[in-house]
């Protein structure tokens, strides 16, 4: 990991909350890897103290991409970087999913958690077969649909909360049947907590190996104040940040 002084390229608005950050790091994007995160100064004073953990949406090099919802304070001033403005970010950070080959991926994304599937999708399309459930609230929430479709995928499953777009439910709804239907080997899922609860009870003795790319509240990202804690089956704790964000599903105690 590296701490670098970038320059942001583009923070383009999607839509009244939403906002895709394009910022230029040598560094960051020829190092990183799917599941990666950083962690990004959002004001130029000591007001936030602490950086915000921001996911990796995509790294095409010398650029990084961030892709963040206004939700608070830090995105709200992350919202208002320009071109050209200069950004302090600390990464690549945490764990990164294995390699895999010829294979049947299924990938679930919650609402923003589509950031680290769209990076593995990217990666993994090339030797894999890629399903992908995407779902969120509604369809004002369902963003980069055009940038998804482009991609390698042998099928997209939409569902929205309230029927908008795609199919009425849940991401977790159907995805027992989608395994079964297409013979998945491995599961790939990033969203909520209340969304891995559910999915742990549904796939957990299905036979499929399962990853999550979990996300949380951090105040340093590499392991020193401990805020991220999250406990395991064997009553153990496990950092996010250094020992994920990637984990094995059933490795944590839900």
């Amino acid at each position: 990991m590296k701490e670098q002084r970038c320059f942001v390229k583009e923070n383009k608005k999607i839509n009244e909350n939403y906002f895709l950050m394009k910022i230029k790091s040598e560094y960051i994007s020829k190092n990183s890897k799917p599941g990666n995160f950083v962690m990004v100064n959002v004001s130029e004073t000591f007001d936030p103290l602490l950086k915000r953990p921001f996911g990796i949406f995509k790294s095409e090099p010398p650029f990084i991409w961030l892709y963040f919802e206004v939700v608070g304070k830090g995105t709200k001033l992350l919202s208002n970087f320009k071109k050209n403005d200069k950004i302090s970010i600390l990464g690549p950070l945490g764990n990164s999913l294995p390699e895999f080959k010829n294979k049947k991926i299924l990938m679930i994304a919650g609402g923003r958690g589509i950031v680290p599937i769209f990076y593995s999708i990217h990666t993994y399309s090339q030797h894999n077969d890629i399903f992908l459930v995407y779902g969120a609230k509604s369809e004002k929430d369902l963003n980069l649909y055009e940038e998804i479709k482009s991609k390698k995928l042998k099928k997209l499953f939409l569902y929205t909360d309230n029927g908008s777009v795609g199919k009425k439910g849940l991401v977790t709804s159907d995805v027992k049947n989608i395994i079964n239907n297409n013979k998945v080997d491995i599961t790939i899922s990033c969203g909520p907590e209340p969304m891995f609860k559910t999915l742990v009870k549904k796939i957990e003795h299905i036979g499929t190996e399962n990853y999550i790319s979990m996300e949380a509240l951090m105040g340093c990202g590499f392991g020193i104040c401990h805020s991220c804690a999250k406990k395991t089956k064997n009553n153990n704790y496990k950092q996010v940040c250094t020992d994920g964000p990637i984990f094995k599903m059933e490795d944590i105690k839900w």
